[in-house]
């Protein structure tokens, strides 16, 4: 019952945090001089990323165990639901760099959820 209740606060610190990140990103972007398509991607693909370890971090404080399965969850999820919204709403298919980008969301959330499982719960000075 624990992991169902990580997994669906991973998926909403997730969800909040993907909007949020983006919501910003898509702030400066449109504020900013035109950029190149390139990094455009680049950097929703880092925000993302850091939505991903943020939901993998947060899941995994509460836990504190099976970080990197957790972590991995976070991404998994996001993943999902990206790639249905891609598919099923923009008609796109995966391309040759959606691996990479399926990698780093991966490892981020992994990274995220080690992190959270290994973290000190309280800090003697």
């Amino acid at each position: 019952m624990k992991w169902i209740r990580a997994l669906t606060l991973s998926a909403a610190v997730t969800a909040v945090a993907s909007l949020g990140l983006l919501s910003a990103v898509a702030f400066f972007v449109c504020r900013s001089e035109p950029l190149p398509r390139g990094s455009v991607m680049i950097i929703t693909t880092i925000a993302a990323c850091a939505a991903v370890f943020l939901g993998g971090f947060l899941s995994t404080l509460s836990v504190r165990e099976k970080g990197l399965l957790l972590g991995l969850g976070a991404g998994a999820v996001f993943l999902v639901c990206a790639g249905l919204v891609s598919v099923l709403v923009f008609q796109i298919e995966l391309g040759p760099a959606s691996a990479g980008k399926i990698a780093a969301i991966l490892i981020s959330g992994a990274i995220g959820g080690v992190l959270g499982a290994n973290r000190k719960s309280k800090v003697k000075f």
